[in-house]
């Protein structure tokens, strides 16, 4: 049971000295290299993970969002093309429309007139 226990944690180390061995090759000054140190020792590669996959679902769904709302602006526009025709036919309807309820207006004026 033990080995199993010490397995993760001596991958941990040899993780983290593997870090440091490669930040010592850098050109950086000892401070800086201490606290890089550090960081890689408190970082926690499954919470790094999640992060890491958090924040690319994120950038997924935000894709798709735009995606669908440039997709709902392109039917828009596409329809207001294609309803065009019918909108103006219905605006000509409505003006013909108000003039017969103007004749018939002034037709029932005449008829009262005369009777």
């Amino acid at each position: 049971m033990k080995k199993k226990a010490l397995v993760p944690a001596a991958k941990k180390a040899l993780a983290v000295r593997a870090g440091k061995a490669v930040l010592e090759q850098l050109p950086v000054d000892q401070k800086k290299l201490r606290l890089a140190a550090a960081v890689l020792e408190k970082v926690d590669l499954k919470r790094l993970g999640v992060v890491a996959v958090s924040g690319a679902a994120a950038i997924s769904l935000a894709g798709s969002a735009l995606q669908a709302r440039m997709t709902r602006a392109a039917l828009r526009r596409e329809l207001k093309r294609q309803l065009a025709p019918v909108n103006k036919k219905l605006d000509e309807l409505e003006e013909q429309n108000k003039e017969l309820r103007r004749q018939n207006e002034e037709l029932r004026r005449q008829l009262k007139t005369r009777g």
